[in-house]
């Protein structure tokens, strides 16, 4: 696979790992609905620290998958 290409905005040059930051948003986003409709946070003691630590694995799989 070949390496990700600079996405072009405008003229404004944005890096890939920009985007995979945006997909690993919108993943976070969808994970946090489906466990708010289960009623799945109660289980967490901390469940802000429960949600970044999920978006730094979604992230680092994100990234993993496309190097």
């Amino acid at each position: 696979m070949g390496a990700p290409r600079d996405i072009d905005l405008g003229g404004i040059l944005v890096d890939p790992f920009v985007r995979y930051l945006f997909f690993a948003l919108v993943i976070l986003i969808a994970v946090r609905f489906v466990v708010g409709r289960l009623g799945l946070r109660s289980m967490f003691a901390n469940p802000p620290l429960a949600e970044a630590a999920l978006y730094v694995c979604i992230l680092v799989s994100l990234v993993a998958r496309w190097i």
